[in-house]
């Protein structure tokens, strides 16, 4: 992202009012391959699922499950 990594969308996002977080679904999508990045990112109680790039069909599905 050009102004902030995930992260910080994160920090930004506990910002918001409580009733515009409960209507988001944050699906983090990352080159990392470090496991504490999923950690930290699940951690926050923001973060729905986590997949790594390239993305497949499946976490396609996934994420379209979330959404529906």
């Amino acid at each position: 992202m050009p102004k902030m990594d995930g992260f910080e969308f994160l920090e930004a996002c506990k910002a918001l009012p409580e009733l515009q977080r409960c209507s988001l679904i944050i699906v983090m999508l990352t080159t990392s391959l470090d496991p504490g990045d999923r950690t930290r990112a699940m951690a926050t109680g923001l973060v729905r699922d986590f997949h790594n790039k390239p993305l497949s069909l499946a976490a396609l599905e996934e994420m379209k499950q979330l959404a529906a």
